[in-house]
């Protein structure tokens, strides 16, 4: 009788080594995406490569058949299989075996089933005529070889039905591979690593798994699977365990999970504000996972700027599925102006806003190593709907006063629906983060004319209610150098049909846009901000973080030309119309608990100074940050 010996060996192959990933930075309450508090999108960590969690199979040798082995007629070929559906890989090319000259060909959309493994017991000539057994076992043997690079790595075909005898029909079982219950009650084991769940639970885990639940399981299909469960944030690492079962066919696969350190909180000191309002700012926020639900994420910040408190919080959950997201977020903002100039006359303002909707996750392709070599990089595109709203009083010596189009008795408040589309893609030495944001307007306050000669006139001069505005913002970052130097790129361009509400205008000056100007130096309805800059990380002793994750000598140094072109749809235009800097920042970084940067910008375009003077018309910037709770957490 013929052994099963090749198929037993691809099963055996699949026991690995444990395999990490690992996520993402520290989370912050998410900023809006257009007006005065928006941002560029944050640039992701680099991608680190991983060892796969199935090796690559390897084609044992096959020996020619000795011409003192018993050779038996076959008669015909029977060929049983369970359910399932294994298709070929489109990259799959069929090639002849040199030395025993077996061919396979490629199979139709049925894929790999009973009667493609048929077809290649004929197409070989091993029915009919006379031929050795170990041409047979060969054949064999090819055929699993060939499943197990398509990724059926515990699929395979065996000889069944007792001795092949001469004249007799040769009986052959296809086994699709599966998972079998490691012990828990799923097909995946699911264990904590020290930390346990931190709210997690096995579901979150398995549900990302999905493929594991296949049949036949595809190894690649599991792979990818684990390479984007290793991405989640809201996972530190993860471990994965597969190995063979008892029986021909069966697997058993186990994951070690760390989830990601529950809480965080920070506080940071910055001068990020207009100094009009008091230009520094000192804020604590934090935030939480797995609040109310498995995977979601609640975060809050709160600050004060000469007196004034201004807050902000969202919240994030996943629904639907794995793929959809609700986000809720909000803020309030109180300030007053604090030029001494103008202190006399009490300028004011208080702002509001709230934001809903939902993303929804169409790609995502984690880090994969290429058959010809390097990595291919890990990339994602989601798209989504908001629905905001926001409402802004000003007042002037303690009563309403409207100083921004749009505005009613200092009042003015917009609803608008934005529709939003990111594109993430993270490699090991480049990172690109673009993201796009349609906002048409869909209710808003109106100053309404009172004379019908100036009605036309009036109604140019005020935002429309059905405004609409584009925006696109983008980023990226490339290593240079194997000692870290990269290169870091940013730009913004928003466009808009009319005039804007003030809260939709883009915010051009300061720490985010054109360093060496102050903070929202200007409002404006359309414009272009660039920046290009050069990081280069250093270490003065030469060494590098201890076993606490701490380096005092680890500093980040970089230099940077900045950009801005404006315009309004309307009269009058920003002066200046271009705003260039050029500069310098020193950050110390000694661990992840605690940065501290400062930077100095030298302004190329001589803006007209409004108010007092302050530092960051002087063009410096400082931010200071940290987390304490780092500082206690063990590595």
């Amino acid at each position: 009788m013929i052994g099963l010996k090749p198929f037993r060996i691809l099963v055996a192959s699949t026991v690995i080594c444990s395999t990490c990933g690992y996520a993402q930075d520290r989370p912050e309450p998410l900023q809006g995406r257009t007006g005065p508090d928006a941002s560029a999108p944050a640039l992701p960590a680099y991608s680190s490569p991983q060892s796969p969690i199935v090796p690559m199979v390897e084609a044992p040798p096959i020996s020619a058949a000795n011409p003192s082995d018993v050779d038996v007629i076959i008669s015909d070929v029977i060929v049983t299989s369970g359910p399932g559906m294994a298709p070929a890989l489109p990259s799959w090319a069929p090639a002849s075996d040199p030395v025993t000259g077996i061919s396979l060909d490629r199979p139709e959309s049925t894929g790999f089933d009973a009667a493609w493994v048929k077809r290649q017991v004929v197409q070989n000539g091993l029915v009919g005529a006379r031929v050795p057994l170990d041409r047979v076992t060969a054949l064999i043997q090819i055929i699993n070889i060939a499943l197990a690079r398509n990724g059926y790595i515990n699929s395979g075909v065996r000889i069944t039905g007792g001795e092949l005898v001469d004249g007799g029909v040769l009986h052959l079982e296809l086994i699709f591979g599966r998972l079998t219950d490691p012990g828990d009650g799923g097909l995946v084991g699911v264990s904590w690593g020290a930390g346990g769940p931190r709210g997690l639970t096995p579901d979150y885990v398995t549900d990302r798994m999905r493929p594991a639940g296949d049949v036949p399981l595809n190894a690649f299909s599991v792979e990818r699977a684990f390479r984007l469960l290793s991405e989640n944030p809201a996972i530190a690492t993860v471990r994965a365990d597969l190995r063979p079962g008892a029986s021909p066919g069966e697997a058993t696969l186990a994951l070690t999970v760390d989830p990601a350190e529950r809480t965080d909180l920070y506080f940071n000191f910055a001068n990020s504000r207009s100094p009009a309002v008091g230009g520094q700012r000192g804020a604590i926020g934090g935030s939480i996972r797995n609040l109310i639900k498995a995977g979601d994420l609640a975060s809050a910040e709160a600050g004060i700027t000469a007196g004034q408190p201004d807050a902000s919080a969202s919240y994030q959950l996943p629904v639907l599925g794995t793929r959809t997201t609700l986000i809720l977020r909000g803020g309030y903002n109180r300030a007053s102006v604090v030029d001494r100039p103008l202190v006399p006359l009490d300028i004011s303002a208080r702002d509001w806003n709230v934001e809903g909707g939902l993303n929804q996750l169409l790609v995502a392709e984690p880090l994969t190593p290429r058959p010809t070599g390097g990595w291919r990089a890990a990339r994602s595109i989601s798209v989504g709907w908001r629905l905001a709203h926001r409402e802004t009083q000003t007042f002037l010596l303690g009563q309403p006063f409207s100083f921004a189009p749009g505005a009613v008795n200092g009042r003015s408040d917009y609803t608008a629906l934005r529709l939003v589309a990111d594109w993430v893609e993270r490699g090991i030495s480049q990172v690109t983060a673009l993201s796009l944001t349609l906002t048409q307007g869909l209710a808003g306050s109106r100053v309404m004319p009172t004379n019908a000669a100036d009605a036309a006139d009036l109604l140019r001069r005020v935002p429309k209610t059905d405004f609409r505005a584009a925006l696109i913002q983008a980023s990226h970052a490339r290593r240079l150098t194997g000692k870290g130097l990269e290169l870091r790129l940013r730009v913004t361009g928003q466009w808009a049909d009319g005039l804007l509400y003030s809260g939709e205008r883009l915010a051009v000056g300061g720490e985010f846009t054109v360093r060496g100007y102050r903070e929202t130096l200007a409002l404006v309805d359309r414009g272009v901000v660039g920046s290009v800059e050069l990081y280069q990380p250093v270490s003065l002793s030469g060494r590098g973080a201890s076993a606490n994750g701490v380096n005092l000598a680890a500093f980040g140094m970089s230099v940077f030309v900045d950009g801005a072109i404006l315009s309004n749809a309307l009269d009058p235009q920003p002066q200046p119309s271009e705003l260039a800097s050029i500069g310098a920042s020193l950050a110390w970084i000694p661990s992840d608990a605690f940065t501290a940067r400062v930077g100095y910008a030298h302004a190329l375009i001589e803006a007209r100074q409004v108010g007092s003077r302050d530092l960051q018309d002087r063009g410096f910037q400082f931010r200071l940050t940290l987390h304490p709770l780092a500082l206690f957490r063990k590595r």
